[in-house]
Formats: structure tokens, C-alpha cells, sequence
């Protein structure tokens, strides 16, 4: 089914497809935007008020109001697809830097080591195995 598809069909519950690919495809897109941007441009960290601010925050700032979104369901069909793409590309900043700051001393040198990359392919591959494993249970 194609994106256009997506934005013009009536209103009502989407599709296990259209669930599926609207998180996966944003998880994966924003991941792989991620560690291209850490390897070629190298890490520039942003400070808000002084404080550092790492794409676990920000991707935490997207997640919980998508999700909470959809717990309560979204009767505004656009709302919903954008909660979608929300969840999967916020959820992508967040397992992205779970290794990183776990299992490395969190430094600008972690973020684009061997640990902190294969770390976050699997907590990448984890969330999209969940996803594929969902999309089977439930769709229609």
C-alpha cells in the first residue's frame, strides 16, 4: 500500500500493515540518519540551558505523547498516522544511546564505537522482531 494511500483513505481504524510500516519504517529511517550523521559529521552535542541534550530526550519527547495518544485512541485520522511516525522514530533515539550509556563510559568517543553501535543494532533489531512479531498476531 502506498503512503499516498494512507493519508486518503476514510476515516477509521488502520490497517496491521499500515500500523506496522508507519512505526518500522521511521524506527529504521531514523536510526540509520543517526549513526550516519555520529559517523560522517562526528558528534555535536546540543546544549539547552546549559545542559547537554542527548536524542534519548528528545526521542522520549516524541514517544510518550504518541503513545499516550494512542492508548486513548486517535479520532483524528492524520493525528493517529502522525503518532505512528512519532513513536517509531522517537523510539529509534532511544535505543539508539541505551548501549551507550550503559555500557560505556559515555563518551563522545563511545558514541561512535563498536560497543555503542552493535548495542544499538540490537536493541534496533529487538524493537523491529516485536513489531513483525505484533504485525503477525494482529493483522487482518
Amino acid at each position: 500500500m502506498s503512503s499516498s494511500n494512507l493519508m486518503r483513505e476514510p476515516s477509521g481504524p488502520l490497517q496491521a500493515k499500515q500500523t506496522l510500516l508507519l512505526i518500522l519504517l521511521p524506527l529504521l529511517s531514523t536510526f540509520v540518519v543517526l549513526r550516519l550523521y555520529l559517523q560522517l559529521v562526528r558528534v555535536r552535542h546540543v546544549y539547552q540551558g546549559g545542559y547537554l541534550v542527548h536524542h534519548l530526550y528528545i526521542g522520549i519527547l516524541l514517544v510518550l505523547p504518541a503513545a499516550f495518544l494512542l492508548a486513548f485512541g486517535a479520532d483524528n485520522r492524520r493525528l493517529g498516522l502522525f503518532a505512528r511516525v512519532a513513536l517509531g522514530a522517537g523510539s529509534a533515539m532511544i535505543l539508539d544511546e541505551i548501549t551507550y550509556l550503559i555500557a560505556t563510559r559515555a563518551t563522545d568517543q563511545d558514541y561512535v564505537s563498536r560497543v555503542s553501535f552493535l548495542g544499538a543494532i540490537f536493541c534496533i533489531s529487538l524493537a523491529a522482531i516485536v513489531l513483525l512479531t505484533l504485525y503477525v498476531k494482529f493483522r487482518d
